[in-house]
């Protein structure tokens, strides 16, 4: 009977909903690759001037490395949200759907941003694209741990203090390193990108840090 009101409730399966989003992460993800275009040169020119091309598109791998890189890990925390949960809800699958946009979004920001990285409107485009995806990925993981219980939960929720830092780490970090970012591209457009090596280092140090304190 609980199960069958479970059914009733969730509108859609959570395998379409996964599926759906694995499939537009995937796609957006291969769409950055576009972003990198040589512009076409005779090919008895291409010896001589192709290597000096290739060193001029630093922006532009920059830029792909970085976005492919914050989808992955955007992907993987949408994985790690939507697997605790058996159901799916309105209200769930259109913030789901609502990342999504955003989500497909990045690829043409990234695109924008890469070839006019000394415009600042353009590289605030790319940043605010990313902002927006995180907050509503914290959204979403935030919707999924108040309704944990209607959703079906596979699993028992994590203590109140470890749930504490785990948003800290992915809820509120991210989003300031991309402030940050923001910030920064004021006074250095392009430069503004190195912001996102922090990420990683942070990460670690946050991921490390309970361990430490439950000793």
């Amino acid at each position: 009977m609980e199960n069958e009101q479970h059914r009733q409730r969730e509108g859609l399966g959570k395998s379409r909903i996964e599926a759906l989003s694995d499939g537009i992460f995937a796609i957006s993800m291969t769409l950055l690759v576009l972003s990198l275009a040589v512009p076409v040169i005779p090919a008895a020119e291409a010896p001589q001037l192709l290597p000096g091309i290739l060193a001029g598109m630093w922006p532009q791998f920059l830029f792909f490395a970085i976005a492919f890189f914050i989808q992955a890990s955007f992907w993987l925390v949408h994985h790690r949200i939507l697997r605790r949960v058996q159901y799916v809800d309105e209200r769930l699958i259109w913030i789901n759907l609502l990342l999504l946009f955003f989500i497909v979004l990045i690829p043409f920001s990234t695109s924008i941003s890469g070839d006019y990285s000394t415009v600042t409107e353009a590289v605030l485009f790319f940043h605010f694209n990313l902002l927006i995806c995180s907050i509503l990925l914290t959204i979403l993981g935030i919707y999924v741990h108040r309704h944990h219980e209607e959703l079906g939960s596979y699993q028992k929720e994590p203590e109140p203090e470890k749930y504490r830092r785990i948003f800290i780490g992915r809820g509120i970090i991210i989003p300031c390193i991309i402030i940050l970012a923001i910030i920064m591209t004021f006074f250095n457009s392009s430069g503004s990108m190195w912001c996102y090596m922090l990420i990683p280092f942070v990460m670690t140090a946050v991921r490390r840090w309970p361990h430490k304190n439950s000793k």
